[in-house]
């Protein structure tokens, strides 16, 4: 007879935390959003288009969004630990819904300008930026501390789940009807989430871990800054990781598509799908890995793993580059979802939010940065040195994450 006693412990971690009911209402308000963010991804450029605008307005239209959600992040850390992630969470949620209800009514009464649409994308930029360190921050007090890996993993896994299904729909719709009616989808969508939120608030558990040592938390960010080697080298870790990543996504892989690959818009919409399904299936492993207990060295594994992925992707063709992004975003995955639960268990709850946005601050800050830098290197050097770059940088901010003690004794 085979023992079979250890067998469910292998699947019934991963679905755990969605005993719980806040924990379901917020991975409902997350999806739904996340699903409605592609109607806005596809119906803005039209709009833009319409109003008589080109690239370079959607651009600064694109911008505005940008700079207002990094303006906002530290705000929003600082706001969730003193009101709370959830009231953070539905303001920002009920903020974005209104913004974008007016976006909705500018494409279809056709009375605006670029000008207007890019001040209402640059206040729904201003919500985005307050939300992100709330809904980092919020799983500790919905979850118990065994299940704050695996609840993360399944919130990443169906945002990319619905990030990945909403282009298409969204594109269909835009191109049946207009960018007014992909811009409602997405305003009652951010509706339907701060729904979910309000149900949310009901099953709120309490003070989140690390909220017994009052004492790291009294002295403020910047005295835990002092204090915390682990947050320390996650910070570092995450600026060195972060510093050529946004300029691969959004600069290297379009150039790869169309000039290395010979391949067009069809093969950098694969590159980039590949890389989200990859984040998808990432979600997944990490939800079935519960049971890691140094969660600090495995994440740094993985980001090696993430390295080795961007490495091949110029040298293995079409075909061999879709399959090496799908390997990277699933290892991307795995490093974010683990790096997050270490930190979270490690910091005190009254500074969880700026905990958050500070992490939030570095992975995103750079992205003006990088997406510049990657532009210039590959008009100056070709794609393959920005990946084979890409990949030193991953790989020397891993390695020293796997050198310093207080993240792999995590």
């Amino acid at each position: 007879m085979v023992d079979t006693r250890h067998a469910p412990r292998r699947v019934r971690p991963s679905l755990a935390p969605l005993a719980t009911r806040g924990f379901r209402y917020l991975v409902a308000a997350e999806a739904v959003s996340e699903f409605g963010n592609a109607f806005t991804l596809v119906a803005l450029p039209w709009l833009v288009y319409e109003l008589g605008g080109g690239a370079g307005q959607l651009g600064l239209v694109v911008a505005a969004f940008g700079v207002g959600r990094l303006a906002t992040t530290p705000l929003g850390g600082l706001c969730t630990d003193r009101f709370g992630a959830w009231r953070v969470m539905l303001v920002s949620d009920v903020g974005r819904a209104l913004l974008t209800a007016a976006l909705a009514v500018v494409a279809g009464t056709g009375t605006g300008s670029v000008v207007v649409v890019g001040a209402l994308a640059a206040g729904v930029g201003l919500f985005a930026g307050v939300f992100q360190p709330a809904a980092w921050a919020i799983t500790p007090s919905l979850l118990p501390a065994e299940q704050l890996s695996t609840g993360m993993s399944l919130t990443s896994t169906v945002a990319f789940a619905a990030g990945l299904a909403g282009p298409g729909v969204a594109g269909l719709l835009v191109a049946a009807a207009d960018p007014a009616a992909g811009l409602a989808v997405d305003a009652a969508t951010f509706a339907v989430s701060s729904a979910c939120l309000v149900a949310v608030g009901r099953e709120l558990r309490g003070p989140a871990p690390g909220g017994d040592r009052p004492a790291e938390a009294s002295g403020g960010f910047f005295a835990l800054l002092r204090a915390s080697g682990l947050l320390r080298d996650v910070l570092l870790v995450t600026v060195v990781a972060n510093l050529t990543v946004g300029g691969l996504l959004r600069v290297c892989l379009p150039a790869l598509a169309e000039e290395d690959l010979a391949a067009g818009v069809v093969g950098l919409g694969g590159l980039l799908a590949a890389f989200t399904a990859g984040c998808l299936a990432g979600g997944l492993v990490a939800a079935g890995a519960s049971g890691v207990r140094r969660r600090g060295a495995a994440a740094m594994a993985s980001g090696l793993v993430m390295a080795a992925g961007v490495l091949a992707v110029p040298f293995v063709g079409l075909w061999g580059a879709v399959a090496a992004l799908f390997v990277a975003g699933a290892a991307s995955t795995v490093t974010n979802v683990f790096v997050v639960t270490v930190v979270q268990l490690g910091t005190p709850a009254a500074l969880l939010g700026r905990v958050m946005a500070a992490i939030l601050f570095c992975g995103i800050g750079l992205f003006p940065v990088s997406v510049a830098l990657t532009g210039f290197v590959v008009e100056s050097f070709g794609v393959t040195v920005v990946l084979v770059t890409t990949t030193g940088l991953l790989a020397a901010a891993f390695l020293f994450g796997l050198s310093r003690r207080e993240i792999t004794s995590r």
